[in-house]
């Protein structure tokens, strides 16, 4: 059976060896023999302190004791300690951190090493094979120094927040609200694989190239897009600094993200969908963003081309416009999802068939009379002529362009979907 734990040794010797000067390659052989480093480690573990609730995480002033707590899991749908596996966090004298990085070592049932040393379990005493069973005690009880300093039991303190908790049978409970570093940590490392890993760089990179083929007028290739490659981000989201120049004064975990923590909003939100509700154009309250301009720059190198209105450059040039219909009618199919009536208010002036279109109250008026359709695409179609034409073109003026393009655009969106169960079976 493999020693990871000697693995762990004989790596960091021969990591001090490969800059190690000749004349002292045999005081690092000595220190890094297994049995020796073991024995510096144990009496470096009474610096440590082993916890999963630490007081600075939650008030840089918390004078509250260290604390382990070890809730149960079960399926009752909260997001708290004992759902979520993870690591406990650690502080103390940062030159001991290499002991807890040696505590901290998976076994085979991916428990760390410190978890098998508190239950004494077979396989770790078997990986400390250098010593016999009143020197393995004795090792075991010095590494069990980490657990010393935190309580079975929590004590607060004034600077921690404070709530009342009433009871059913009258009376109430003092709750000290105390943040789990672990749970704050597998927080940020779920958020940074959803945003940065290796699955979402790939589908940015597909992203980056989806926006060139677009942008020379080509459709993006979207069968040959993996199924996994995609990414996540929260926006309106900020972070706050733990410990200041020295994060590694207030934790491990701390230590580990240089003290920035992701933080999210917790008061209630009030949707930016409902502040942007159009109240006189669908189309004209729409706000430009880069991939909008990005469709209205290829737009612009057919239309400045000698011959625009060749088979290839018009079928460039519907795909286009079917990518910015997309794009347009993306918010109008979040506010046909909206419960329906909203259009209805006195101050809403928006034209009879974009409520048809867009309000789901009027989703069988809308079913019974496609009438709107064109009227709704007449819109758009006088939408893309004035937005290209406000658009700033550099040097250049922006190509004339008039009832032939107009009625063109009209008629071909016409026929494209107008809300998502359209989309969803729609053939391009």
């Amino acid at each position: 059976m493999s020693n990871p734990l000697r693995q762990f040794v004989d790596e960091r010797r021969d990591a001090k060896l490969a800059k190690a000067k000749p004349d002292a390659v045999a005081e690092i052989e000595s220190n890094f023999r297994f049995d020796n480093w073991v024995r510096s480690a144990a009496d470096r573990a009474s610096q440590l302190n082993v916890a999963s609730h630490i007081g600075p995480i939650s008030h840089p002033d918390g004078k509250i004791a260290p604390f382990i707590a070890e809730p149960t899991a079960s399926a009752d749908g909260y997001l708290r300690s004992g759902n979520v596996s993870f690591p406990w966090d650690a502080f103390g004298n940062a030159a001991a951190l290499d002991t807890l990085a040696f505590m901290k070592l998976e076994l085979s049932d991916r428990r760390m090493a410190l978890e098998h040393l508190r239950e004494g379990s077979d396989e770790i005493r078997q990986l400390f094979d250098f010593a016999d069973d009143e020197a393995y005690e004795k090792l075991r009880s010095r590494f069990l120094q980490m657990f010393a300093n935190s309580k079975p039991y929590p004590v607060t303190c004034p600077e921690i927040k404070q709530v009342y908790f009433p009871l059913p049978e009258g009376g109430y409970h003092l709750l000290s609200l105390v943040s789990s570093s672990g749970l704050m940590r597998e927080n940020r490392l779920r958020l940074q694989e959803r945003e940065w890993g290796d699955a979402a760089r790939a589908a940015r990179e597909l992203e980056k190239e989806d926006k060139k083929t677009i942008a020379i007028g080509k459709r993006p290739q979207g069968e040959q897009t993996p199924t996994d490659a995609s990414y996540q981000t929260i926006p309106g989201r900020g972070s706050i600094k733990l410990g200041g120049a020295n994060a590694q004064n207030v934790s491990s975990f701390n230590a580990e993200c240089k003290g920035v923590w992701p933080l999210f909003a917790s008061y209630r939100l009030t949707s930016q969908t409902y502040q942007r509700l159009p109240k006189r154009d669908y189309f004209r309250d729409l706000r430009w963003d880069a991939y909008c301009r990005v469709i209205f720059e290829a737009l612009d190198k057919i239309f400045r081309k000698p011959d625009p209105g060749n088979f290839d450059e018009r079928e460039t040039r519907r795909q286009l416009l079917e990518e910015l219909w997309l794009w347009a009618s993306t918010f109008a199919l979040e506010l046909q999802a909206l419960p329906g009536g909203w259009s209805s208010n006195a101050s809403n002036r928006l034209p009879k068939h974009q409520k048809l279109w867009l309000d789901d109250a009027n989703r069988q008026r809308a079913s019974d009379d496609k009438g709107w359709r064109k009227d709704v695409a007449s819109d758009f179609a006088a939408w893309v002529l004035a937005t290209y034409k406000k658009m700033n073109w550099g040097t250049q003026d922006p190509v004339p362009l008039g009832v032939v393009e107009y009625t063109e655009f009209r008629n071909e969106v016409t026929e494209m979907p107008f809300d998502a169960q359209e989309w969803q079976t729609w053939e391009r």
